[in-house]
């Protein structure tokens, strides 16, 4: 996914820079541009690249039809389909800002505004999608069976690095992932800074282990990781309720969001196909 992403992003990066002097014209200035009859909403490049934002927005109704639909069930896993609908989700209305060229109006306005909630809440969906227990495959997890897994890596790390009941609280402690909130907001606010925390802090982290544990240095960096993998697994469940709330939520402004996106589009594309505008 990294390439595919790099890749897209060098692309539109291209047709960005080339098309610059354009883009940042006022509207009246840009018809006696000599790039305009290419880069104006209806040219070559233009229509082009709105052709190809529209059908990865619409492409991102698979998902949906891989989660419902029982014959698309064997169609590879889910979290891979997933990383591929938030994929979609993020070039594809940049590949529609560039066919607007950065000026929207009227109805097609409702439509580009409805598409950036949905870019941004989809990225809002996935962080609260990854909050939920899953398996290898992205089903979710029972709570029963998220802790029985908890439990597991818990007691995997004491044997494998010999620590008593103790040590490992003391290890947790450095870690330092505590359950306080039951409010959705803080609930909320407590996931994003556990994990800003817990990234700039593992060195600092590593130091403190290594000076009260007597474990080598060589091992330190595995262990701390394995004890936050646990720590986490344990915060989603204490506050698997709420989060499963959250989603919920999340669901019912998206979802609006997403239907208004498409009726637009729909609409808009048939009013282009009437006039006569094609690519070519």
């Amino acid at each position: 996914m990294i390439l595919l992403y790099l890749v897209t992003g060098l692309f539109l990066l291209y047709f960005l820079y080339t098309g610059w002097d354009y883009y940042r014209l006022p509207l009246q200035e840009k018809i006696r541009h000599p790039q305009y009859q290419n880069l104006k909403p209806g040219g070559r490049i233009s229509h082009g690249l709105g052709i190809m934002g529209s059908l990865m927005m619409i492409s991102l109704l698979f998902y949906s039809l891989r989660k419902r639909v029982k014959a698309f069930r064997r169609w590879g896993a889910l979290n891979r389909w997933l990383n591929f609908h938030i994929f979609l989700g993020i070039m594809g209305p940049l590949f529609v800002i560039l066919h607007t060229t950065f000026k929207v109006d009227g109805l097609v306005a409702v439509s580009f505004w409805s598409m950036i909630a949905v870019a941004l809440s989809g990225v809002f969906g996935r962080f609260i999608y990854v909050q939920i227990p899953r398996n290898i495959v992205g089903i979710e997890l029972s709570k029963d069976k998220a802790m029985n897994i908890n439990e597991r890596l818990k007691s995997k790390i004491q044997y494998e690095y010999q620590l008593d009941d103790q040590e490992f609280v003391t290890l947790e402690e450095e870690i330092g992932v505590h359950f306080t909130s039951d409010s959705f907001f803080k609930v909320f606010v407590s996931l994003v800074l556990i994990d800003l925390i817990l990234f700039f802090r593992r060195p600092r982290i590593y130091k403190r282990v290594e000076e009260k544990l007597n474990i080598s240095r060589a091992r330190i960096k595995t262990l701390v990781n394995l004890t936050v993998q646990q720590a986490k697994l344990e915060q989603r469940i204490h506050f698997l309720n709420q989060i499963q709330q959250i989603f919920h939520y999340w669901h019912v402004i998206h979802k609006p969001f997403a239907i208004l996106m498409y009726l637009i589009m729909m609409i808009h594309v048939g009013i282009v196909v009437w006039l006569g505008y094609t690519w070519f």
